[in-house]
């Protein structure tokens, strides 16, 4: 099976959370020099940094880092386990984040619905609009729940992660 589509709109987001990353450091680093050399920071660097860059940063990511078995796994007692038990137990962690991951969508996507509805914005030296960053979050967290919806469902109907591909023993194994 192959999610041609989905791995493409992953390495997008990816790319954007990279490029989020490298703005966010070119940011911080002129705003350090301002402030020390010159005495002049840029305006509003903290509150761009954390509406903007962290949730592009932070969420984006999480489902290329799950496509490609990424994140931390703690695997010891489970592979003492027999095949069959140790696809169980995918499937049933599958759920279970699922459940997780799905709930954390719905509560962030309607939280930044209703933030957009008012024009979400911080006062400060300067008004800045932070409901997009909220969005940014939304979009990252809910292609991380469809990525691990295609896995549990890869768990219980086949067996495999579905992203995984047979190497020449026959294993399952993650594309890099």
């Amino acid at each position: 099976m192959t999610f041609s589509g989905l791995a493409r709109l992953n390495k997008i987001y990816m790319i954007a959370g990279g490029i989020g990353l490298m703005l966010m450091s070119v940011h911080v680093t002129l705003d350090a020099i301002g402030k020390y050399l010159f005495s002049v920071p840029i305006p509003a660097t903290l509150e761009i940094v954390a509406y903007y860059y962290m949730p592009a940063v932070v969420a984006l990511p999480l489902a290329f880092v799950e496509m490609k078995n990424g994140h931390v796994a703690v695997e010891m007692i489970h592979d003492l386990f027999p095949a069959p038990v140790r696809r169980w137990n995918l499937f049933v962690n599958g759920l279970i984040t699922v459940g997780f991951l799905g709930t954390l969508t719905w509560l962030a996507a309607r939280e930044a619905w209703r933030k957009f509805l008012i024009g979400e914005f911080m006062f400060g030296e300067y008004p800045i609009v932070i409901w997009p960053g909220r969005v940014i979050f939304v979009l990252g967290v809910a292609l991380f729940t469809i990525v691990v919806v295609i896995k549990t469902i890869g768990f219980l109907r086949y067996g495999h992660d579905l992203f995984a591909k047979r190497d020449s023993n026959g294993e399952w194994g993650f594309t890099q």
